[in-house]
């Protein structure tokens, strides 16, 4: 019996602990302002001739190589939604015919004639780099993405952004709780307000929607 009671009592204050730690979380979200990119270089507006652009397949290292299972599509799709221009969807293999390479890093030294080669094969104006310079799957799941616009008639830089978006992040979570809320995220009910915190292709999305709505309009 008094096992019993001691058990019950040791219960009764994890619970309240717990109740505790949830509703201080609680408190800090409600206080945090929406996440928005900070880390980022636009022009003030694209060239108007600026109206078609190459998507190379996303980059990353061999640590976070689980996160292209989904993130070119996703990221695609999002960057589609924002009608600033055509974009133009480089394949891996694609790429691979083009450059010897499946996939090319903002950061590292371009092929020869590679934007006369966009330029020439896809009738494009630009080249959107991605790289997925790190990516954390667990919760609370963590992206890191820094991306490159160029101009490929100039080879000037139109947009850049470097930003690590961490679902742990109180201003994160708010973010993300308004673009579920607002985006009518499928497959997603009003009941479940944590679970595009809980899904690294949710989360992908999520992140794509935030940077790309700071592209410059033509």
């Amino acid at each position: 019996m008094i096992k019993t009671c001691g058990f019950k009592i040791g219960l009764a204050i994890i619970l309240a602990f717990s109740g505790c730690r949830k509703t201080e979380q609680e408190k800090i979200i409600s206080r945090a302002e929406p996440y928005q990119p900070s880390n980022l270089f636009p022009r003030e507006r694209l060239p108007s001739y600026f109206n078609r652009v190459v998507v190379m397949p996303a980059y990353c290292d061999a640590s976070s190589v689980g996160v292209l299972q989904f993130a070119d599509d996703l990221l695609h799709q999002e960057l589609s939604k924002s009608r600033i221009f055509e974009p133009v969807k480089l394949t891996p293999k694609a790429c691979l015919e083009l450059f010897g390479k499946e996939r090319i890093s903002s950061i590292e030294s371009l092929p020869d004639n590679f934007l006369n080669v966009l330029t020439d094969t896809y009738a494009a104006n630009g080249v959107l780099f991605i790289d997925l310079h790190s990516y954390s799957p667990y919760r609370p799941i963590s992206i890191g993405v820094r991306a490159k616009l160029v101009d490929l008639k100039s080879g000037e830089f139109m947009w850049a952004i470097d930003e690590t978006v961490d679902g742990g992040d109180a201003s994160v979570a708010v973010a993300v709780l308004g673009f579920q809320k607002t985006k009518h995220v499928q497959a997603l009910s009003e009941n479940t307000s944590g679970s595009i915190l809980q899904s690294p292709r949710m989360f992908m999305k999520f992140l794509a929607d935030s940077i790309f709505s700071t592209l410059p309009n033509r």
